[in-house]
């Protein structure tokens, strides 16, 4: 089946840093207001569960996978390709809204790429992350506990509970350390 230009599909919204959430509230919240029903259909704001740890703490929060950006599922043009100016005002006039890719004539995504982007939201769904990645071999710098100041290197890496086995030289010796993520950080000194 060929797609017309009237069909509904996926467009890319670009919006002003850490408004993604607001852009995406306001547009959800006004398309019953604004009887926008027929031209909107979804809004994606493509996010996953990141593990922080704050003062020997651990926190849950999402993580934009796409910062500035959302993804709207949308009829922006009638049968003979031309632009429907309510439905793509009603996008270009949300608060916190810098643009359509495309402009005037936004794009959309092709239907490979709007897969990707759902499968790595179900992907996503149901696992908790780091919010920091290290690496094996990687050197760390201890910021807490009876090491702090001490680097070493990372040995291995447990990110299900948050902890590392660091390397560190004790009177000329290589010792190992196990410490939380937000016990250490990233030595900038090599």
């Amino acid at each position: 089946m060929i797609n017309s230009p009237a069909d509904f599909r996926w467009y890319t919204i670009q919006t002003l840093s850490n408004n993604e959430g607001k852009v995406k509230r306001t547009i959800d919240r006004n398309i019953k207001e604004q009887e926008m029903g027929d031209y909107i259909a979804e809004i994606l704001m493509p996010v996953k569960t990141v593990k922080d740890f704050r003062n020997g703490k651990k926190r849950e929060s999402e993580m934009k996978l796409y910062p500035t950006y959302l993804f709207v599922r949308a009829r922006l043009f009638d049968d003979e390709g031309t632009l429907l100016e309510g439905p793509w005002n009603f996008i270009k006039k949300t608060d916190g809204v810098t643009g359509l890719i495309g402009g005037m004539n936004p794009t959309p995504l092709r239907t490979e790429e709007i897969n990707t982007i759902i499968q790595q939201m179900a992907d996503s769904a149901d696992k908790v992350v780091p919010k920091l990645s290290f690496n094996i071999g990687e050197r760390v710098k201890i910021t807490d506990g009876p090491f702090k100041s001490v680097s070493g290197t990372i040995d291995t890496i447990d990110n299900d509970r948050g902890r590392l086995q660091v390397s560190v030289d004790i009177f000329g010796r290589s010792a190992p350390v196990e410490l939380e993520f937000w016990q250490v950080e990233r030595d900038d000194r090599e």
